[in-house]
């Protein structure tokens, strides 16, 4: 029986971005996309909108933009990346490995706090009061980069601070979608991830700016990557996601490029 439920499990983590089922013999067109789990919910629909118009199967991996860069680098495979931070990108064109990208769309980072704003977290400061609980992104996702780099910022206009805010840090999530989770569960008072992330949540916390003397935007790119076994398939993605795909984008609270 546990042998069963493992294959039914497994079964669904194959089945990539689409819900859509596809016959697996030799005929069927395949593309591997790497995702940033900050993507998730315009890539799917996107892939959907391919597969329909292509005829393909879109299979996608989401997680933290890190991870996402080790699995390319050890299996050496894949199509299309789509990281949380154009850094990324430029790690695996640094080793020759991409053979063309171009800017999608924005990353905001916000503070969230759970609904009602129980602990009156107005601004980014207010994180270093004491007792206060707070969920950031690891060091290896888009998000922690993020984090890191606006301390660093408000740490000049305010000495101290990042040390403080530091502190309160009770939790690091893998991706930037488990960092909300911590607050939607309220299992933090408070955390820092991707506006688009909050927008899909609005009606079940707060969201607050961060001051924009320190905040840090990133850009988000697609790539085509060199190990593509089916380059024109790529590029066809890579153009339909340039294209029609910013619309999707939008649809999701993101600031397209």
């Amino acid at each position: 029986m546990k042998k069963l439920l493992l294959l039914v499990v497994l079964s669904f983590l194959l089945l990539g971005c689409s819900q859509n089922s596809y016959s697996q013999n030799s005929t069927t067109k395949t593309l591997h996309v790497y995702s940033g789990a900050g993507m998730r919910k315009p890539m799917d629909k996107i892939a959907k909108m391919f597969e329909d118009m292509y005829g393909v199967k879109v299979i996608c991996d989401y997680a933290g933009s890190g991870y996402l860069l080790a699995k390319i680098e050890a299996t050496k495979s894949g199509d299309i990346f789509v990281p949380g931070d154009y850094i990324f990108v430029k790690k695996l064109m640094e080793k020759g490995e991409i053979v063309k990208y171009k800017n999608l769309t924005k990353h905001i980072p916000v503070i969230v706090v759970q609904k009602g704003n129980p602990k009156h977290i107005e601004s980014l400061k207010d994180l270093a009061k004491p007792g206060i609980r707070l969920a950031i992104g690891d060091r290896n996702i888009a998000i922690g980069i993020a984090v890191n780099k606006i301390l660093d910022k408000a740490d000049k206009y305010d000495p101290g601070i990042k040390e403080k805010i530091l502190k309160n840090v009770v939790v690091k999530g893998a991706t930037v979608k488990q960092v909300l989770l911590y607050v939607l569960e309220k299992q933090v008072d408070a955390a820092i991830v991707w506006k688009a992330d909050a927008m899909e949540n609005k009606d079940k916390l707060e969201i607050i700016p961060i001051n924009e003397s320190y905040n840090v935007i990133k850009t988000v790119p697609i790539a085509v990557l060199k190990f593509s076994k089916d380059r024109k398939l790529a590029n066809e993605f890579y153009n339909f996601t340039l294209t029609k795909g910013k619309k999707v984008f939008e649809e999701y609270g993101f600031t397209v490029i």
